[in-house]
């Protein structure tokens, strides 16, 4: 089969890869569309010590059912799937309540083990969400980031009110829709890409605010008044947006961390103290999650055709030079083998 391999730094090939087999439990999936994550391109560009290569990339994915070895397939071959990404103990509590993501021996696909970027891909049978076939592959695709923005929205449910995102790229215009369907309001977005920041209002943020601009905070103190936003979300992850997040949410308000830009930042503890601020980080997804996303995709209600971008799977190397670049204005990009 044809596979695109992150093989070096900043260097992806399409290459001739053996066909996986699927061993008992699991199945062969035929890949229709796979998505490019932020993570799959900090990997990419040397950031991600779980991203060693060779390696297939991609974890983001729908296909076809191939072939299943199971006694009892629930999914026959010919089914329309996305595709669960992470693969837990099975044992541990964590992947009892379908939580696998904080599972301590998860594997993820894409990093652990061989990810989408290819034209077959091997999945635990456990691990498929069958979809309608009428859906379009590249909408499938968004079932595993919508299940983040889902869950990184959940984080705040008690604490609906006017709210601040930090980053619009593919995750935050949709944690921003999964924000104002949840009754968020007013919403502001910080985001220093110019088209992203356009896209963003377009799908309903009330302001726009460019972190670069030296007036972005007083702008924002502004918006929301001298008591501040009841949740900043911060889908970044730089000191910046995460001292920004400190210095407009209100006193009792809630920082839901979601971005992993940075691994260290330097914060005002004493102030998150003497104010009581909250914060909550939040990582990957549930299966309750993934399935709740699997009826948002097939139901239609979140719409990406503002922002959703197609290639072929051999365009991968120049996608991922665009993305890596500040200006570009690519946001999500699905790839089809």
């Amino acid at each position: 089969m044809k596979a695109l391999v992150y093989t070096e730094l900043r260097k992806l090939e399409l290459k001739d890869w053996p066909r996986p087999e699927p061993a008992e439990g699991e199945a062969l999936i035929r890949i229709g569309a796979v998505g490019v994550c932020g993570s799959d391109v900090h990997g990419w560009a040397g950031h991600s010590r779980g991203r060693v290569p060779p390696l297939i990339l991609g974890h983001e994915m729908a296909g076809e059912v191939v072939e299943t070895r199971s006694a009892q397939p629930a999914v026959p071959p010919g089914t329309v799937v996305a595709i669960y990404p992470v693969i837990g103990c099975g044992r541990c509590a964590y992947c009892a309540q379908g939580r696998e993501a904080l599972c301590r021996k998860r594997r993820l696909m894409g990093m652990h083990v061989a990810g989408g970027f290819a034209e077959y891909v091997r999945v635990p049978v456990a691990n498929l969400y069958p979809v309608p076939a009428q859906v379009d592959l590249a909408r499938a695709a968004l079932t595993e980031p919508l299940a983040n923005a889902l869950h990184f929205v959940r984080a705040a449910e008690q604490d609906r009110g006017p709210a601040v995102l930090m980053g619009a790229g593919a995750i935050g215009l949709l944690m921003l829709q999964v924000a104002r369907q949840m009754g968020f309001s007013p919403l502001a977005v910080v985001e220093p890409n110019a088209y992203r920041a356009q896209i963003a209002c377009q799908l309903g943020a009330d302001l726009a605010v460019s972190p670069q601009d030296p007036g972005a905070l007083e702008r924002l103190l502004a918006f929301f008044g001298e008591d501040g936003c009841a949740t900043a979300f911060d889908a970044a992850g730089f000191a910046t947006t995460r001292q920004m997040a400190l210095h407009v949410v209100r006193s009792g308000g809630l920082i839901v961390l979601a971005g992993l830009g940075q691994g260290e930042s330097v914060l005002d503890f004493v102030d998150v103290t003497r104010r009581e601020v909250r914060l909550a980080g939040v990582y990957g997804y549930s299966r309750r999650d993934f399935e709740t996303a699997v009826e948002a995709v097939t139901s239609g209600c979140f719409d990406p055709t503002a922002w959703l971008s197609e290639e072929p799977l051999d365009r991968g190397q120049e996608v991922f030079e665009n993305l890596a670049r500040a200006d570009s204005r690519l946001v999500k990009v699905v790839l089809r083998p």
